[in-house]
């Protein structure tokens, strides 16, 4: 197995770790993984895994039982494999990314690829023309240009010669409809299976890749629901008992679906549908939380766990199937972790197990179900020693209200002092949430001595529709009161300073860290608000998301549709009250929240001779992903907490 993992590590360049040193290079939690996914082929002969290069990556085929690696292939210089998928067990299927002149975030135009696993005949399967500048190193371009994006929706049980793709237009109009298409991934040849009712829409589709059911919104807005019979979509009624859900998934039989709601108005359940006898059944419900993930067995499809989270993952069987037993097994050796299990088939001798905690980014280990063997194979940030990081503890308090809110508190070694708090406000407001996982901006704050708090406000996601819905046009007050509350529960720990807070966050996180600052400037000795919106008369008609479609509807349902409300809950308005400290973080190339927000802040700044701290990346969008700007920024707003509360 060692020389095995060594045929995919030997391409690699990373950091090795210099013993345990209890302060870490803020590179360990500037960079991205490395390995993001590793996949057996449907016989267990093949690994394919992708590896980084230099500003480009490689997908890569390993031969096991020889130990020799058939082919390393990729694109470019900035250009890079993204997703992949074994087709069968001699044809891999890949999507490419780009990085564009100008820009840190690659970008994604639709592109889908097929190769032999020794990199024959590589195909280009979808996506526009090679004359277009999307083909390189021999690879044959597709035959029909096509000026769309293209997404791989699913492979195909019964056929391992093609796949179902979803095709969407490039044009400005996320309301046109979008054309299902099967294609053969040898020879290019596509089949129209269907074009969609609507274009924000989701689709559940059969094991042979015919549409099923689907939920989506309209032109103004509004929720609608379908079944497709006979090549036609069918509105489904209000008195049908499929009315008033949202669809997940098919069985491969055709004769479940899975379907979920919230309960009586509150968290999420999870119900079956029975096409035969044509009645529902609520599976699962939690009166806390919402679901957070669904376990699938690789052959029937049937959905036999559930997972949930709360002080960590837990597992919630729904029956007693082979595959639910394998993953009961694994559960028990890692209690709280989040678990992912990759199988072709419930027969598979071998399967790919994925382990996520608090203090680990991830691990892939390969599951022997003969032997009842769990091999370590690699990990997705091998710098990183769990050992080395700290626990993420669910907290709870009562907000000014009453009601009951959740968050996770990482605290740093124990000291013989106090430690300063950090407030980490997460992005939305609505749906978003922190979570138990591993995360990298805690973990840097508190090897470096802070203590985390992230608080899951009222619209935060994971804990019910009225939860999440009960805050819409509040987010300069509920929400807002929410995290000032939070902090204040927290500094009245005793192992917490009670005077030394900064608050920071990116997106709505830096709106928050502005405005909480400006609420109660008595509380927090600095902000670093991160790419939020801070002028949101500008933001609300200049946003990605304000292009007319139903998804500004949406937000407007959610933000306001006014110019007197977006100016009552815009920081800007209070700018007067400010006396917090200010470090402002923003990107050039930041679509969803224009930077010009940002520099309205520091022209009001400058005009009442306000003194700030600035960080701004001309390349960068919403939020950093450069490494080298990732760990200057971390410099930065360490430097700037230790001056102000450290």
């Amino acid at each position: 197995m060692k020389k095995l993992i060594s045929s995919i590590i030997f391409l690699l360049c990373f950091f090795t770790t210099q013993g345990f040193a209890e302060i870490l290079p803020l590179e360990y939690f500037a960079k991205p993984a490395q390995f993001t996914s590793i996949k057996l082929s449907p016989n267990g002969k093949y690994f394919a895994a992708t590896v980084p290069k230099e500003n480009t990556n490689a997908l890569i085929v390993v031969e096991r039982k020889s130990n020799k690696r058939l082919i390393a292939y990729g694109f470019g210089h900035n250009e890079y494999i993204g997703d992949f998928y074994w087709g069968n067990n001699e044809r891999l299927v890949y999507t490419k990314s780009y990085k564009k002149q100008g820009y840190e975030r690659k970008g994604y135009k639709g592109e889908i690829f097929a190769a032999n696993i020794d990199g024959s005949k590589r195909t280009q399967l979808y996506g526009f023309s090679k004359s277009e500048g999307s083909s390189k190193r021999g690879e044959i371009a597709s035959k029909r240009g096509e000026r769309a994006w293209g997404y791989i929706v699913q492979m195909l049980t019964n056929d391992d010669k093609h796949i179902l793709i979803r095709s969407s237009k490039w044009n400005t109009d996320r309301d046109a409809p979008d054309k299902l298409y099967k294609i053969n991934i040898y020879n290019q040849k596509r089949t129209r299976i269907a074009t969609t009712p609507l274009g924000n829409i989701s689709v559940v589709t059969n094991s042979d890749g015919i549409p099923v059911i689907a939920k989506g919104k309209d032109r103004k807005g509004k929720t609608k629901r379908f079944t497709y019979k006979n090549g036609d979509w069918q509105e489904i009624t209000k008195d049908s008992p499929l009315s008033g859900y949202s669809y997940k998934s098919l069985s491969n039989d055709g004769k479940l679906l899975y379907m979920s709601k919230a309960v009586k108005g509150e968290t999420s359940g999870l119900y079956e549908y029975n096409f035969e006898t044509k009645k529902v059944k609520l599976l699962f419900n939690h009166p806390v939380v919402d679901i957070n993930a669904y376990v699938r067995s690789p052959d029937s499809r049937n959905i036999i766990a559930v997972e949930t989270m709360m002080d960590g993952m837990k597992y919630h069987y729904l029956d007693k199937s082979p595959f639910a037993l394998i993953h009961q097994q694994i559960a028990a050796s890692f209690p709280q972790a989040d678990i992912s299990i990759r199988a072709n088939s419930i027969h598979d001798e071998e399967m790919i197990v994925k382990i996520i905690t608090d203090r680990n980014p991830g691990d892939f280990y390969l599951f022997n179900q003969k032997k009842k063997t769990l091999d370590y194979l690699l990990s997705a940030k091998p710098w990183i020693y769990p050992e080395q990081m700290q626990n993420r503890k669910l907290i709870h308090f009562d907000s000014r209200d009453g009601q009951k809110i959740h968050g996770y508190l990482t605290l740093p070694k124990p000291s013989d002092k106090p430690h300063p708090l950090i407030v980490d406000v997460h992005g939305g407001p609505y749906g978003p949430m922190d979570k138990w996982h591993y995360d990298s901006g805690a973990q840097m704050w508190a090897n470096n001595g802070f203590a985390v708090l992230q608080i899951n406000f009222r619209g935060s996601g994971g804990y019910g529709k009225r939860f999440k819905e009960s805050t819409y046009l509040e987010r300069s007050t509920t929400i807002q009161h929410d995290i000032i509350d939070g902090t204040r529960w927290a500094l009245g720990l005793k192992n917490i300073s009670d005077d030394k807070v900064c608050i920071t966050g990116g997106s709505f996180g830096g709106y928050s860290a502005l405005m909480s600052a400006l609420m109660e400037p008595e509380l927090y000795r600095c902000s670093i608000p991160m790419y939020g919106a801070y002028d949101l008369v500008y933001q609300m008609k200049h946003a990605d998301y304000m292009d007319g479609s139903s998804v500004s509807i949406g937000a407007m349902e959610k933000y306001g549709d006014n110019e007197e409300h977006w100016r009552k809950e815009s920081p800007l308005t209070y700018i007067d009250k400010l006396k917090t400290p200010l470090m402002i973080v923003t990107g050039g190339r930041d679509k969803r929240v224009p930077p010009q927000s940002a520099l309205h802040l520091q022209e009001a700044l400058d005009k009442r001779n306000i003194s700030y701290e600035w960080l701004y990346k001309a390349k960068e969008g919403h939020g950093f992903v450069n490494t080298d700007n990732r760990v200057e920024l971390y410099q930065k707003s360490l430097a700037f907490a230790r001056k102000h509360i450290q």
